[in-house]
């Protein structure tokens, strides 16, 4: 017996419930609705990201470390990672410089990184990614990202997910004389 509940009213069903609170499990959801959840966080994320690029670019705010020396990670097969790594430095004032491993001149600053993608109906994001700051072998900060516990953010650019990560590792812990 078919549903006597239009499609749009099971829709507005849905959201209404969704607004009470509580948890409500995406994998139920016709694809096309979760799909505009997905889109809608997405979205959301990209957004919260250029408000903090414009943020970053007004406040001028200086990390305390004139340069980092980056070790390179042959095995990251993130398209974009480096780039928006050092472009998100470069807003900060850091100057940054890649070295193979093993090459990294002695007593600098070493970010080093690793990072991995994922593939869903083929196409690929950043699943995981970790940012280390180490100098003479002592790490000073370390952040990860992994996406948020529903996953809504999967989709948002690499950019969008590490720009907040890049200020936890810069100024977490506050100011360090690192010189």
């Amino acid at each position: 017996m078919p549903h006597s509940c239009s499609r749009t009213a099971r829709l507005g069903l849905l959201l209404a419930c969704a607004s009470l609170g509580g948890c409500i499990t995406i994998q139920a959801l016709p694809n096309p609705v979760r799909e505009v959840f997905t889109f809608g966080f997405s979205t959301a994320t990209e957004m919260q990201a250029m408000a903090e690029k414009e943020r970053q670019a007004s406040e001028r705010r200086l990390a305390p470390y004139p340069q980092l020396c980056i070790e390179w990670n042959e095995r990251v097969t993130v398209p974009d990672f480096l780039r928006v790594v050092e472009d998100g430095l470069r807003r900060r004032g850091v100057a940054s410089q890649v070295y193979a491993p093993g090459t990294l001149p002695a007593g600098c600053v070493v970010l080093s990184y690793a990072a991995s993608r994922a593939w869903e109906q083929d196409f690929a994001y950043m699943s995981y990614a970790t940012l280390a700051l180490r100098k003479d072998g002592n790490v000073l900060a370390k952040v990860v990202y992994e996406p948020r516990r529903l996953g809504f953010d999967k989709w948002a650019s690499t950019e969008a997910k590490l720009i907040f990560l890049l200020d936890q590792l810069l100024f977490s812990g506050g100011p360090r004389d690192v010189r």
